[in-house]
């Protein structure tokens, strides 16, 4: 590096380190979540297309940009233990917007995946791991439903394990693979006592 004329020597060192560091920052937790999500949240500019583009922002307090900007200072603990991270309807309504070509909801996902592996997880999602592990689905059809969609000409049951229980099997196997109803069942358990 070129010598800063006229600088101390403590700011040339300053100069020459191009990442941010603080104490509550975690370099790895950018990498990890980059190899995850196959995305590259460190290009964000914070243009704020992404929360603009959202529609849980105007309804709640979720702003993804917010995600985005605390993944690339390393910010672990704050981003995967604030509740809002769980308010994204992955629509990719902000994927498919970024002028930066970055997933946005990809990245939200991958976060969500490391809460998860850290028991942070609020429990309404975890009861419907528990929801679609017993009928396949997270809300199930009910009376109300089935009269609606005969009255519109259609089948009481959704052509889904409603109509086909036999495929929940498969979906038990697939939520048995990789645990998630085993942990939901603990997570709940603990949580309710």
């Amino acid at each position: 590096m070129a010598k800063a004329k006229g600088y101390p020597e403590a700011l040339e060192t300053k100069l020459r380190d191009r990442a941010l560091h603080a104490d509550d920052s975690n370099p790895q937790f950018t990498k990890t979540v980059e190899e995850i999500s196959r995305t590259i949240p460190h290009m964000c500019f914070q243009c704020g297309t992404c929360t603009s583009s959202c529609p849980s922002a105007p309804r709640s307090s979720y702003r993804i940009r917010k995600f985005v900007r605390r993944v690339v200072l390393g910010l672990e603990n704050e981003a995967l233990t604030d509740p809002d991270l769980w308010l994204c309807t992955t629509c990719y309504s902000c994927t498919d917007r970024c002028p930066r070509d970055i997933a946005p909801t990809d990245t939200i996902m991958a976060m969500r995946n490391l809460a998860f592996k850290r028991d942070i997880i609020p429990i309404n999602f975890l009861k419907t791991v528990q929801a679609i592990y017993k009928s396949g689905h997270g809300v199930p059809n009910n009376d109300v439903n089935r009269a609606a969609r005969v009255k519109l000409g259609l089948t009481a049951d959704p052509p889904t394990t409603h109509m086909y229980p036999e495929y929940i099997k498969g979906i038990q196997k697939i939520i048995d693979h990789y645990k998630l109803k085993e942990n939901a069942d603990r997570i709940i358990k603990e949580a309710e006592g």
